[in-house]
C-alpha cells in the first residue's frame, strides 16, 4: 500500500508540473494577446484602439501623480496612438469601398506592367524581375505570381494603398518605406480610378495565382512520382507519397511567404537575400526558423505571423499577412522541420505510460512476494 501511495504522489506532482506549472510559466513568458484574427480590418482597429486605451491609462496615472514630465511624454504618446488609429480607420474604410467583383484581369496586367514592373516580377506570366539580389532595397522584392494565393484580396488592397501601415512597419519606416503607396494622395488620381485599378490588378494576381498553384502542384506531383517510381505499389507507398506531397506544398508556401528573409537550414533552404543587406534593412539578421517551433510554440507563431507588433512591439519585422489556410500550412511546415518526431513521440507516449503502469504493478507484486517470504 505504501508503494501505491508513493506512486500516486509522483503521478499527482508530475501532472501538476505538466498541466499547471509549465503552462503557467509559458503564460508569464508569453504576453497575453488576443488570438490571430484574419479579418485584418477588425484586427488592426481593435489593436490600435487597445494601444489608445493603454496610453490613456498611462496619461491618467501621470496626471494623478502630478508628474509634469510624464504627463508631457504620455500626452505625446497618446497623440501618436490616436493618429495611428485614425490612419487605420481611414485605410480599412478605403478598402471597403473597392468592388473586387468588378476587377478586370486584362486591365490589371496593363496596370502591373506600367506601375509594378519596376520592382516586382511575375514569372508566371513571363515577367522577369529587375532585381535579382538584395543590394538595392535590403531584401529581394517578391515575385507576385503567388501573391493572391498567400493573401486575401482585402489585405492585398491595403498593402497597395498603404504598405507600411498594412505591414505594421510604419513606426520604423514611415513614408520612407521601400514599397511606394498607391492611393489618391500619392497618384493624384480620383478615388474611383484608384479603386478600380486596385480591383483590376488584384483580379490579375488572382488569375496568375491559379496558374502558379496548378504549375507547382504538377511539379511536386511529378517529383514525388519519380522518387517512388521504382517502389512496389502498396498502401504504405501511397501514404508516403501523400505525406511527401503535402510537405512539399507546405514548403513551397513557406518559401513564397518567408523565404526572402529567413533560412530553414534543417531543410536545406537558405534565403537568397544577403545577410548584410537584411541587417541594414531590418536592423538585425532574421533568424533561422528551423527550431522556432520548439523555442516559441505553435500558438506564439500563429499570433506573431498574424500581427508581429502584438508580441514584439517595435519590431522591424513586417506582418506577414497570410490568409488563414496558408498560415496554417506554413506553420505546419515549420513544425515538421523543427519537430519532425512529434507524431512518433505522441503516438509512442501512451504506450510508454502503459508500460510503466504495468511495470509498477509487477514491481509491487514482486516486492510483496519477496517480503512475504521474509516475514
Amino acid at each position: 500500500m505504501r508503494e501505491l501511495k508513493i506512486f500516486l504522489v509522483v503521478v499527482v506532482f508530475t501532472a501538476l508540473t505538466y498541466w499547471g506549472v509549465e503552462p503557467y510559466a509559458h503564460s508569464i513568458m508569453k504576453p497575453h494577446v488576443s488570438p490571430a484574427n484574419f479579418n485584418f480590418a477588425e484586427e488592426d482597429l481593435s489593436f490600435a484602439k487597445g494601444i489608445v486605451a493603454d496610453k490613456e491609462a498611462l496619461l491618467a496615472q501621470a496626471q494623478k501623480e502630478n508628474n509634469a514630465t510624464q504627463v508631457e511624454s504620455a500626452t505625446k504618446a497618446l497623440d501618436v496612438a490616436k493618429e495611428n488609429l485614425a490612419k487605420n480607420e481611414a485605410l480599412w474604410a478605403s478598402v471597403e469601398k473597392i468592388d473586387f467583383a468588378k476587377g478586370d484581369a486584362a486591365k490589371g496586367k496593363a496596370f502591373f506592367e506600367g506601375n509594378c514592373f519596376a520592382c516586382h516580377g511575375l514569372k508566371e506570366d513571363g515577367i522577369a524581375s529587375n532585381f535579382t539580389d538584395s543590394s538595392a532595397y535590403g531584401v529581394i522584392p517578391p515575385d507576385l505570381s503567388s501573391a493572391a494565393l498567400l493573401y486575401d484580396e482585402k489585405f492585398l488592397a491595403a498593402l497597395i494603398l498603404n504598405p507600411a501601415l498594412a505591414l505594421k512597419v510604419d513606426h520604423k519606416f514611415g513614408d520612407a518605406f521601400i514599397m511606394t503607396a498607391y492611393n489618391s494622395e500619392t497618384s493624384g488620381e480620383s478615388e474611383e480610378i484608384v479603386n478600380q485599378n486596385i480591383a483590376d490588378v488584384i483580379a490579375y494576381l488572382k488569375e496568375m495565382a491559379l496558374k502558379f498553384e496548378e504549375k507547382e502542384n504538377a511539379r511536386i506531383k511529378q517529383e514525388v512520382e519519380e522518387k517512388y517510381s521504382k517502389v512496389e505499389e502498396s498502401a504504405e507507398k501511397t501514404a508516403l507519397m501523400e505525406k511527401e506531397t503535402i510537405f512539399a506544398k507546405e514548403r513551397m508556401l513557406f518559401v513564397e511567404s518567408c523565404g526572402r528573409c529567413h533560412d530553414m537550414r534543417y531543410d536545406g533552404f537558405f534565403s537568397p537575400s544577403a545577410k548584410n543587406d537584411l541587417k541594414g534593412y531590418l536592423g538585425s539578421v532574421p533568424p533561422d526558423l528551423s527550431m522556432m517551433i520548439r523555442s516559441r510554440g505553435e500558438q506564439y507563431l500563429n499570433d506573431f505571423v498574424n500581427n508581429t507588433q502584438k508580441l514584439l512591439p517595435g519590431t522591424a519585422m513586417p506582418r506577414v499577412g497570410l490568409n488563414e489556410a496558408t498560415q496554417a500550412k506554413v506553420i505546419s511546415y515549420i513544425e515538421k522541420v523543427g519537430d519532425s518526431k512529434k507524431e512518433e513521440r505522441e503516438s509512442l507516449g501512451i504506450y510508454i505510460m502503459i508500460f510503466f503502469v504495468i511495470l509498477s504493478i509487477f514491481a509491487i507484486l514482486w516486492k510483496r512476494s519477496v517480503w512475504s517470504k521474509l516475514h
